[in-house]
């Protein structure tokens, strides 16, 4: 790898890309390989699936990256294509159903249960991690893809959006609603951490 592609921009070496340069798309590649496999491994639940489908995406790159017009939209484009083939996997594992939610503006100010207030090793602990994976597990499949998408990966609201094709209102309220659905599962859980009367430590 070239330690001139390493400096280019995201952009720029999309455009390198459309000219058929080979290390820009390894570096690409490298920029995006683990972002494009932990968004499809936290859609499906699958370590191989997220591997295929993390090959599947970097070969639409490779095909497809001539009708991307605005190389300053290519990590936006490239989640797409990643949350497009995730789906369709699971269409296929018949594990995802299309499902239209009513957005609920009036509830965006509700009150989220904050946890913040407990102790880290019980925030970061194995049993924690995987009663929130639960948890998101049994999401409805447009709130988990939200869910995933902002408190997993990390992502921008305007950038779910573009992703998912929502306006960005949308997304804050499947958010919300998502959210919300947690806080009621987790609640329970983690209320025994925080119970004054310590009956449930």
């Amino acid at each position: 790898m070239s330690k001139q592609s390493e400096k280019l921009s995201d952009a720029a070496l999309v455009t390198e890309i459309k000219h058929g340069d080979a290390e820009a798309m390894e570096e690409i590649v490298r920029r995006f390989s683990n972002k494009v496999y932990n968004l499809a491994f936290h859609l499906t639940r699958d370590a191989s699936a997220a591997e295929e489908i993390m090959q599947e995406v970097f070969l639409t790159v490779l095909s497809k990256i001539h009708t991307l017009t605005n190389e300053a939209y290519f990590a936006t484009w490239l989640y797409r294509v990643t949350t497009n083939a995730s789906y369709g996997f699971l269409r296929k594992e018949k594990k995802f159903t299309e499902q239209t939610l009513i957005d609920d503006t009036n509830s965006e100010h509700s009150a989220v249960y904050d946890w913040s207030t407990l102790p880290d090793d019980v925030l970061l602990s194995e049993e924690s991690s995987e009663v929130l994976r639960t948890a998101i597990d049994t999401l409805p499949d447009t709130m988990r893809t939200v869910v995933i998408m902002k408190d997993v990966e990390g992502l921008k609201n305007e950038d779910i959006a573009q992703t998912l094709g929502l306006t960005v209102p949308a997304v804050k309220s499947r958010l919300h609603r998502g959210r919300l659905v947690l806080r009621e599962i987790l609640s329970d859980y983690f209320r025994k951490y925080s119970d004054p009367s310590g009956d449930n430590v």
